[in-house]
């Protein structure tokens, strides 16, 4: 594609996904408080979070986000990421501009980078000798740095996209690299039922008390699936059909493949080649608009995924008896929309984020076990209500950008119609 078809292509499938995104954690929002799972069973108030142990505040976050966008290896961007933590030390006495020094700072397990500063905890007084203060650092941890390789990768095909003749090795390389992977992952998708009935049988020996947790979470799972019911069934779909005045639904049975292959993988990314080929195959969706926006959305589409995020945290605080404030409700909305941008579309990927979620609001972290045990089936809805989501915004695309519905020439990478000009440039040289 060109720069100005795929400009324009970016900037719509940018704003159908966050719409879409921010349509969900409202739907959400709306539904656990409505619904108020969390008051509903007997579980009794947990511990408050222990004393030793300062959670990241949303500024910090957001720092983290935006750190991880301009990672400073591309190679370890693959490996790992950017985050603050706090380590706890001591004031001991003044130097001599009047300034209290820092002494017996608690060693953090995490790589150090030599970005710290410090932070005074409400209602403690650094004044005196001996009192506690906690001082920031950006450490690394294991974990693929999404945000920070997708704007490599765009930014290094936009340029390669420029030098047309001399980029086409590079091109045709990372094209035959690209075909190799897809199919050793449908190998590896033989394997898949085996792998999800382990998966399964693990979980639920895992539990203990059974009737128990059932009874616990039940309401949690209804909220949950009602979220999920009501924005793929109806949402979704309301938008398409405003969009394009068609039948929504027979999009979702023209990717019934990828839809199940979705169920059973629980993974966006392992779906995607299911999800390409049901597009193109069955939808006779353009090439270029599928390979833009399907990829695209495996990682930055994530509505499932911003629902579970912002209803788990008010459930947690249900069933320990804290109160959120509307402001901190807002906080956590804005927080869902921008860390699930970055969630990877790997099964449970969406835990690790609430978790610090639940740790930042001053929720008890002891209680995410009640989400775990059901996990592996609530990821299942989530990938699905993501894949269904994918797909709907390419047929969107496709309504707009390639209205006559071809799919391209039989050329593997067929271009945009008005970069045929460009495809004429390099076969005449070649």
């Amino acid at each position: 594609m060109d720069s100005k078809s795929s400009g324009k292509m970016g900037l719509f499938t940018m704003a159908y996904y966050v719409s879409t995104t921010a349509i969900a954690i409202c739907t959400g929002i709306g539904l656990v408080y409505i619904i108020k799972p969390g008051l509903r069973d007997t579980l009794a108030p947990s511990v408050t979070q222990s004393e030793e142990f300062h959670a990241p505040s949303a500024i910090d976050m957001i720092f983290d986000l935006i750190k991880n966008l301009f990672p400073d290896n591309i190679v370890s961007a693959a490996i790992q990421s950017s985050h603050t933590v706090y380590v706890k030390g001591e004031f001991v006495k003044k130097d001599s501009h009047g300034e209290y020094l820092l002494q017996n700072v608690t060693n953090s397990s995490q790589s150090d980078s030599n970005s710290t500063f410090l932070v005074q905890p409400d209602g403690i007084n650094t004044t005196e000798e001996g009192s506690p203060i906690w001082t920031a650092k950006t450490v690394t941890r294991p974990g693929f740095n999404v945000l920070g390789t997708l704007l490599y990768c765009t930014v290094f095909g936009a340029v390669l996209g420029k030098l047309r003749p001399k980029g086409r090795i590079i091109f045709t390389f990372l094209v035959e690299l690209n075909e190799i992977t897809m199919n050793i992952v449908r190998l590896v998708m033989w394997l898949t039922p085996l792998g999800v009935l382990s998966l399964i049988a693990g979980k639920i020996l895992s539990v203990s008390d059974l009737s128990g947790m059932v009874h616990h979470i039940g309401m949690f799972i209804a909220t949950c699936m009602t979220g999920l019911f009501v924005h793929t069934v109806a949402v979704i779909p309301l938008i398409y059909f405003i969009l394009t005045r068609k039948n929504p639904y027979k999009v979702s049975l023209g990717v019934v493949q990828a839809l199940l292959t979705a169920l059973a993988t629980n993974s966006s990314a392992a779906t995607l080649p299911v999800t390409i080929d049901c597009c193109e195959r069955n939808l006779k969706i353009d090439r270029a608009i599928s390979r833009f926006v399907l990829p695209l959305g495996a990682t930055v589409n994530m509505d499932g995924a911003a629902m579970f995020q912002v209803v788990t945290p008010v459930y947690i605080a249900q069933i320990s008896g804290v109160h959120l404030p509307v402001l901190d409700v807002f906080a956590l909305g804005v927080a869902a929309t921008l860390t699930s941008i970055g969630t990877a579309g790997i099964p449970h990927a969406s835990i690790v984020t609430i978790m610090i979620f639940i740790a930042n609001m001053g929720l008890p972290t002891n209680e995410i076990y009640v989400v775990f045990a059901m996990d592996w089936f609530l990821g299942r809805m989530r990938t699905i209500t993501n894949v269904n989501g994918d797909c709907m915004g390419a047929s969107i695309l496709q309504h707009f950008f390639h209205q006559d519905g071809s799919n391209g020439s039989t050329y593997e990478n067929s271009p945009l119609p008005q970069d045929e000009g460009g495809l004429a440039e390099i076969l005449a040289l070649e």
